[in-house]
């Protein structure tokens, strides 16, 4: 009966919040950046939809360098932060 009244974990994501994802925000490249160049506030900037790095991010990726061209409209990930 403990078993039974525990249930059972369950990881995936319901359908309806599978459509919020596309309403929340995350950091896209503003203006060209080119590598070895510093991100600064100018070059990110967090739009919608949420395909590119969560806003939670973003004070820490600010002052490190990029490690390859950037070009407005990008999606910011870690990969192409040293």
């Amino acid at each position: 009966m403990v078993e039974k009244a525990l249930g059972s974990v369950s990881y995936e994501v319901p359908g309806e919040s599978v459509t919020k994802f596309k309403a929340r925000r995350s950091l896209y490249i503003a203006m060209s950046i080119r590598k070895g160049e510093v991100l600064t506030e100018m070059h990110v900037k967090s739009v919608r939809p949420s395909w590119g790095l969560h806003p939670k991010y973003y004070e820490s990726i600010l002052g490190k360098r990029v490690n390859c061209d950037l070009e407005l409209g990008d999606r910011l990930s870690l990969d192409v932060i040293d």
